[in-house]
């Protein structure tokens, strides 16, 4: 049996891979920092290694290093993922026996490919079109589908799911999907069967707690007549889904609202081959404190009490904020700096957030935005899904509830 061994953090990614290769019969085992990486590389001997990288921390090439001095080991392929390197990284990784490098945010079909070309192995990749994204609002976890049922970004959701549940530790976790743009047939039946399947996988969503968001008809009729969809509410309105859904959610809630990290919808005519499902996910803190030398956040915000907040909650882990008091000093730099994160107020004078969301996109600026709104809850859903920012933070704001959602935001790779 064909061997890989897997050094990456995310539990998701993990766990997902693990699953893909155990049903072609491939043995995997997991390494869990450097010396037990280096256990597992001398003692197992793996046809692959699979190694998530980042230049900041030295651990991946003390693995390499190691590999390279270990004579039995020494010319074990490794697929390298990487978010991006200069052509002077590439040649030293080149040197420790780096067989593919893969760009991250990762492309499913691309690391299946890259794994199938090493070890023989014939994976079956679903190319359909397919935007795909899921993040949390206070309970309820909002995902998104569009274009078209993809089974790989499919199969990935259910491990994305969980992680959602555990990071913002959802007791009675809620679902909204969204396929609004979608129309389908009997013949994408067992796609939307494994899409459910997919939301139903962790027993602690009840189907009472679902809400499908659809106009197609086809949808509606395999929702409602299946037996096991029992309970689960088709929706046509947008608002009224979203109002049934928070109805007991009250503002005294300790916790943020927030709707995923992308601050516009995808337009036709993207690039399908760029829009892809992120397999990229963190849950820990120590990720962003372990990056934070290399963080830079943007904080535009006619209040300076809330810049205070922010800009000393990032500071305290070393991250650069700028503090912006308008919209309009905002702008004026916008093409002199690249962050990591912004933080937006919403209502301000002169020029408001949503003058400045339409600047950012004149400007192709693709950085994730996190909009902040001292509205209700219901109000700046709406509001917010309606200028297609799906991203945002009710005031007042805590430290701890920042901090985590810049987390899951900024996704960042260690």
């Amino acid at each position: 049996m064909k061997q890989v061994l897997l050094i990456d953090e995310s539990s998701v990614f993990r766990d997902y891979l693990k699953d893909k290769l155990t049903a072609k019969h491939v043995g995997v085992e997991i390494g869990l920092g450097k010396l037990d990486s280096l256990s597992k590389i001398r003692y197992s001997l793996p046809d692959l290694i699979i190694l998530d990288f980042n230049p900041n921390r030295g651990i991946a090439y003390d693995i390499l290093e190691g590999k390279k001095n270990d004579p039995n080991a020494k010319d074990t392929p490794v697929i390298l993922l990487a978010q991006s390197l200069d052509k002077n990284e590439v040649t030293k990784l080149h040197g420790f026996g780096v067989r593919t490098i893969i760009p991250k945010p990762l492309k499913i079909d691309q690391l299946l490919s890259a794994i199938s070309s090493v070890l023989g192995v014939d994976f079956e990749i679903d190319n359909t079109a397919c935007i795909l994204e899921a993040r949390v609002n206070e309970n309820v976890i909002f995902i998104e589908i569009a274009q078209g049922l993809n089974r790989e970004k499919m199969d990935l959701l259910r491990y994305k799911i969980r992680e959602l549940i555990d990071l913002y530790d959802l007791a009675t976790p809620k679902v909204l999907v969204m396929m609004t743009d979608l129309s389908l047939s009997f013949v994408d039946g067992p796609n939307l069967e494994l899409l459910m399947n997919s939301v139903l996988a962790d027993n602690r969503i009840k189907n009472r707690n679902i809400k499908i968001l659809t106009l197609d008809t086809f949808v509606r009729d395999f929702i409602t007549g299946g037996k096991a969809y029992a309970e689960i509410q088709v929706v046509t309105d947008l608002s009224r889904a979203i109002d049934s859904l928070l109805r007991d959610v009250t503002a005294a809630n300790d916790a943020p609202a927030v709707i995923s990290e992308r601050i516009l919808t995808v337009k036709n005519g993207v690039n399908h081959q760029d829009a892809t499902l992120e397999m990229r996910f963190k849950s820990e803190l120590e990720t962003l404190k372990e990056s934070e030398q290399s963080i830079r956040i943007a904080v535009v915000d006619d209040d300076v009490v809330i810049r205070t907040v922010l800009a000393r909650t990032f500071q305290a882990i070393h991250a650069q904020v700028d503090q912006f008091e308008s919209g309009t000093s905002f702008v004026s730099d916008i093409s002199g700096r690249n962050y990591d994160l912004i933080f937006l107020d919403l209502i301000m004078p002169g020029m408001n957030g949503f003058e400045v969301l339409g600047k950012l996109k004149e400007h192709d600026v693709a950085t994730p935005v996190i909009v902040l709104s001292a509205v209700s809850q219901r109000e700046a859903v709406m509001k917010v899904l309606s200028a297609g920012v799906k991203s945002y933070m009710i005031k007042p704001l805590r430290p701890d509830a920042i901090l985590k959602k810049a987390i899951e935001v900024l996704k960042v790779t260690s």
